[in-house]
């Protein structure tokens, strides 16, 4: 294996392990309580904190692939305003996907997910208002470290 492929691989084993914790329990929350107990039909504002919380461990795992070992060789060095900028439109995309996802379910898989446009555009909101807390936090420390 190349040093390339090396560097790369220790990148991505590195980013996972230290930012995918909170992203998959925030998952498995949503699942037991989506799946097991129906508690978004029975209580739909719990959706509100969910997205919120959500987007900030989007962005928190972003924010650790950053300084993962060689994060420099494929994220580039970042000033603080360029990690809030990488920070936020990560976190942004990663929401898109995830509303994407969820039309694809409920298109053609019979899913129920997205109640309307107004419902996803608030999903989208808040998942970027929890990515926007965490992104600033980051720069913020990233300018301290400097």
């Amino acid at each position: 294996m190349n040093e390339m492929m090396v560097q790369f691989r220790d990148f991505v084993l590195s980013s996972v392990k230290t930012g995918i914790a909170p992203a998959l329990i925030v998952f498995i929350v949503h699942v037991i309580a989506s799946k097991m107990f129906n508690a978004y039909e029975h209580y739909p504002p719990l959706d509100i904190p969910m997205h919120f919380i959500g987007g900030m461990v989007i962005c928190f795992f972003f924010w650790c692939a950053t300084k993962a070992p060689h994060s420099d060789i494929f994220l580039g060095k970042h000033t603080s305003i360029s990690l809030f900028i990488l920070l936020i439109t990560s976190t942004g995309t990663t929401t898109v996907l995830w509303e994407f996802a969820e039309w694809i379910n409920d298109a053609y898989f019979g899913g129920n997910s997205q109640g309307s446009i107004r419902d996803t555009m608030g999903d989208m909101f808040l998942g970027l208002a929890g990515g926007l807390i965490v992104s600033f936090y980051a720069s913020v420390k990233h300018q301290s470290a400097n």
